[in-house]
């Protein structure tokens, strides 16, 4: 995965701008509430999160985010709107402390680019080729490392990642240490932040390329470009047409990364685990799968809001 970075290319006034515009969002009916810890009188976020953590068994570490996906408000009173954001801020839960811990994105980071390329795409700041439209939809939907590769190079990766931890105040996400260039793998997030990410995509990012993203997160093939097989934790497990996205590497300290998140209705819910080196990549599929099952067999209505 190591690659040359590209000349970094400031676009620091448009995220402060954007900055500025997203702390007015009630003026704008934006619903932009944060995914919420446990709700302190239990329900089915924190049952969720307690079954899967249950059925990851001792396998490794594993941080888990349940949280609701939040909808552009284009009617109703301030009161009505601030109501919806407190009953979606509501509906949130984790396990804990670990949910902030940074791990490795490995291929999550491949989200961030895509909402980064879009965005500049959108706004006029760069041309995508067909070819740069191809490569951005196999990224996501098989995974393709030398894809995100030439996309890393062309468009700043780091960078990318920077102004997405900007626009969606993402505390825990950074790119890969300045030692270890191009390997965009070793970018840093945690679970609370891949789960605001997604909850916030639709508000933040512009509704086409929201739908963009999602719809190439829904097509995501069982074999990724690699011959990786991608059906582990969420995918396979959720009922229905989850969007989801999976992502392993090995390895980075000493442990194996092996995560997996998705939407599905107004839900969304992210998976990051690591296991000992030591630990196969068997064990630890079937250790998240496991966790992947118990969040879909917790399920009720999958499109419910």
């Amino acid at each position: 995965m190591s690659h040359p970075i590209a000349p970094h290319r400031s676009r620091s006034a448009r995220i402060s701008a954007l900055a500025v515009l997203l702390t007015g969002v009630h003026l704008l009916a934006l619903v932009l509430a944060i995914p919420g810890r446990a709700t302190t009188g239990g329900g089915p976020p924190d049952s969720l999160v307690t079954d899967a953590v249950r059925a990851h068994g001792g396998a490794g570490t594993l941080a888990v985010v349940v949280a609701r996906q939040h909808t552009r408000a284009t009617e109703g009173s301030i009161r009505a709107i601030e109501a919806r954001a407190a009953r979606r801020a509501a509906y949130g839960s984790d396990n804990g402390p670990v949910s902030d811990r940074p791990f490795p994105t490995a291929s999550m980071v491949k989200l961030f680019m895509a909402e980064d390329i879009l965005t500049r795409a959108r706004d006029g700041s760069i041309e995508l080729t067909a070819r740069e439209s191809d490569l951005l939809a196999a990224m996501i939907r098989r995974s393709d490392d030398p894809a995100a590769s030439l996309l890393w190079v062309r468009f700043d990766g780091s960078q990318m990642v920077r102004d997405v931890a900007a626009r969606y105040d993402l505390a825990g996400t950074r790119p890969p240490p300045a030692e270890i260039p191009g390997q965009w793998g070793q970018a840093v997030t945690t679970a609370q932040d891949l789960a605001r990410f997604l909850a916030l995509l639709p508000v933040v990012a512009h509704p086409q390329d929201a739908s963009t993203l999602l719809s190439w997160m829904r097509g995501t093939t069982p074999q990724a470009a690699d011959g990786f097989d991608q059906r582990f934790g969420l995918f396979g497990t959720l009922p229905g047409d989850p969007a989801v996205k999976q992502g392993w590497m090995c390895c980075v300290d000493g442990q194996r990364h092996l995560h997996s998140v998705a939407v599905l209705g107004s839900r969304v819910v992210v998976l990051l685990s690591e296991v000992p080196r030591s630990a196969d990549y068997g064990s630890a599929r079937r250790a998240l799968t496991a966790a992947g099952a118990a969040i879909a067999a917790g399920f009720e209505t999958p499109g419910d809001r």
